[in-house]
């Protein structure tokens, strides 16, 4: 069902498809431990059993109707202080996708991708490290294309913000082509301030009053940055000076 990809340059030139699995994050890892893949070798499935989002939660997406798979990269240009500019270029690609279907769409930190207000897509990414070098990093994404109904108020897919079903194998292509192209920028250095700017310029909260969940107590803010290593910098109304949070640290409040 889903074809090897002979348009772009590094991601998508070998694709693994796998009717079922567990994760695909997971049987990316094992093709890594074992030597067996080139750089942008991409294992995707239609029915991902035990899919794992950030901070320990589960991706649960209808058998048939989305998009999940992985990706293979191997960035050890970039330095593990700078790590988080995988997320950022691979919250982007996402991005810059779904905004040929949909006007209204955000990253919300650190790379979860929102339609209309509502959660599309997330990303877990996972990084080898040897030395000083980033010698893997496993990139899994969820996309929810077709399907319609969801037990969370607050997730979606295109096709339910749109109106329109789409042809999975057409998404996927698609959405490889952002993703080869982010990551090649990615792979020069004068980029990554421009990838930076762009992840603000897209990123929810930023320059703007939202509400965060802070010491159990709902506060408002705005997000002014975010550091090289992916922390968040938020200027809260209850507190003098902007503060610095990792994941688990704050929470957004949803509506």
């Amino acid at each position: 069902m889903y074809n090897s990809i002979q348009d772009t340059l590094i991601i998508g030139k070998k694709v693994i498809y796998l009717p079922t699995c567990h994760s695909t994050n997971d049987i990316a890892a094992e093709i890594v431990h074992a030597g067996l893949f080139a750089e942008g070798t991409v294992v995707i499935t239609d029915n991902q059993v035990q899919g794992r989002g950030q901070r320990g939660t589960t991706w649960l997406a209808n058998a048939g109707e989305n998009l999940t798979f992985s990706v293979i990269l191997t960035p050890e240009f970039i330095p593990i202080p700078e790590q988080f500019l995988i997320s950022q270029m691979t919250a982007l690609a996402l991005r810059a996708y779904a905004h040929q279907y949909v006007k209204d769409v955000k990253i919300k930190w650190p790379n979860d991708i929102h339609a209309n207000g509502k959660k599309i897509s997330g990303v877990l990414i996972e990084n080898a490290i040897q030395g000083t070098k980033i010698t893997g990093s496993t990139v899994g994404i969820g996309l929810n294309i077709n399907q319609m109904m969801f037990s969370d108020g607050y997730a979606s897919s295109l096709s339910k913000e749109t109106g329109v079903e789409y042809t999975l194998a057409d998404e996927f292509h698609r959405l490889l082509q952002y993703l080869d192209s982010y990551y090649n920028k990615l792979g020069s250095f004068s980029q990554w301030q421009s990838i930076r700017m762009e992840y603000l310029k897209h990123l929810y909260g930023y320059n703007e009053e939202v509400k965060f969940l802070y010491h159990d107590e709902v506060v408002t803010g705005y997000v002014t940055n975010v550091t090289p290593q992916g922390k968040l910098c938020v200027k809260l109304s209850t507190e003098a000076q902007i503060l610095e949070f990792a994941l688990k640290e704050i929470q957004w409040v949803k509506g």
